[in-house]
């Protein structure tokens, strides 16, 4: 069983489901691919993409559920497939703690493993599942690329605003929890209103997801990220804690400002990276990056409540509790 499922045994249950339809087209696939994916099948962390599905079925019609699998399925393998490439780009050895298929076998056989997940999704899904129209699934991928490409070429710039992260969060990882909890319901063919309300509820628990793991990679626990603190500085991305603390700084005299004299290097060291995340967090950064992040909460919950099914609110508040609180 998942873990962080655990007090949700029913979803646990069905994301065993999900799991297992992903493993079976993994199985279908060449010899050499399923070795390259295996490991990546069996650590696929907290599964929150296609939870968000199965949550949102529960607000339309339960015999639609073979369906509702399905997509969950597809939309678990379309995140596999950018995390894979995420692991290229930023030439990163480990993910959870394992080697990435990049470490192993490459660029080259990494892309084509990533691809492969990508195919084979896009092949599970036909022209319309119940509400939900196969160009939603391709769109949401192509402003998941859209962003990751927006941010791989702003590397190393961290004089960005507030505005450009919120517009790249909100693609990179935003469009695909918003498209997920819409899923759900339209696959199921909830009511029309609650579809549009669930697309809103995981837009804006995608921004705080991503907020909150943005957070992480300052004050996180290492050991259980696989990571140590400031990743993301020496991958040259700034996030939103670096940037509102660089805004906090600027009150200061110029002779003051060490962290915009640090990120004006193109390229940190580990050390110089180490004190960036120090100044970081003395400056406030953290603290305004978490207001922002409970902006996000605050809305969402709003929304949850007026789905009117109190199963599928109660699921969707604590499931915001875990994440807010997590420490991986």
């Amino acid at each position: 069983m998942n873990e962080f499922w655990k007090n949700e045994p029913e979803i646990a249950t069905e994301l065993e489901s999900v799991g297992s339809l992903i493993q079976d087209a993994v199985d279908r696939s060449h010899s050499f691919i399923r070795q390259l994916l295996a490991a990546q099948v069996k650590t696929s962390g907290k599964m929150l993409r296609p939870a968000l599905v199965l949550i949102g079925s529960r607000l339309g019609k339960s015999e639609r559920k073979e369906e509702v699998l399905r997509i969950a399925s597809v939309l678990e393998m379309v995140h596999m497939a950018s995390l894979v490439h995420d692991d290229i780009i930023d030439e990163a050895k480990t993910r959870r703690g394992i080697p990435t298929i990049y470490a192993q076998s490459g660029a080259k056989q990494a892309v084509l493993a990533g691809d492969y997940l990508l195919s084979r999704a896009m092949a599970l899904v036909g022209g319309k599942e119940g509400d939900l129209e196969a160009a939603a699934v391709s769109n949401a991928f192509c402003r998941l690329c859209e962003s990751e490409l927006d941010q791989d070429a702003g590397q190393s710039d961290y004089a960005i605003s507030v505005s450009t992260y919120i517009r790249r969060i909100a693609g990179k990882t935003a469009s695909l929890f918003a498209l997920s909890a819409y899923a759900g319901a339209a696959v199921a063919e909830a009511p029309r209103n609650l579809q549009y309300t669930m697309h809103r509820i995981g837009y804006l628990m995608g921004m705080a997801f991503q907020i909150q793991d943005d957070i992480l990679d300052y004050d996180g626990d290492g050991k259980k990220l696989g990571k140590d603190p400031g990743k993301d500085l020496l991958c040259g991305i700034p996030t939103l804690p670096l940037i509102e603390a660089m805004e906090i700084e600027k009150v200061k005299p110029k002779t003051e400002q060490v962290l915009h004299q640090l990120m004006a290097k193109q390229k940190l060291s580990k050390r110089e990276a180490g004190k960036a995340v120090d100044l970081v967090i003395s400056l406030g950064g953290l603290e305004a990056a978490k207001k922002l992040s409970h902006t996000y909460a605050e809305r969402a919950f709003h929304d949850i409540d007026s789905l009117g099914n109190e199963q599928v609110s109660t699921i969707l508040k604590g499931l915001f509790s875990k994440l807010s609180t997590r420490r991986n």
